[in-house]
């Protein structure tokens, strides 16, 4: 098993409390040599709420996309089911795994 190392922030951009608009977060996976991880797909990462606005929901991820830049990825999530952003701060822990590689870090957002 092999490392990669994760930076992550989100931001609310169009999500905000009463609307299911996701919600960004992006991701910097890189391996331990400094190396952008490349080629990375909504099933190799993994978001949970760890702390929710009062009321809030898990949530799914809607979407990841590559960025511009190697081993960039935006992951857009959104509420489960038909719950909606309730106003608050959220924690997100993020996971990346792809064969034998994984790493974790958190993102926080104010959802306002």
């Amino acid at each position: 098993m092999a490392r990669v190392i994760l930076a992550a922030f989100s931001e609310d951009t169009i999500a905000a409390p009463g609307n299911r608009q996701p919600n960004y977060i992006v991701v910097s996976v890189t391996d331990t040599n400094g190396v952008p991880v490349t080629g990375l797909a909504a099933g190799n990462f993994k978001v949970d709420p760890m702390i929710v606005g009062p009321g809030g929901a898990l949530v799914n991820i809607a979407n990841v996309n590559a960025g511009r830049l190697p081993g960039f990825y935006l992951v857009n999530v959104v509420p489960i089911r038909t719950e909606t952003w309730k106003a608050g701060v959220y924690i997100f822990a993020v996971a990346v795994e792809r064969g034998p590689d994984r790493g974790q870090t958190l993102a926080t957002v104010l959802m306002d």
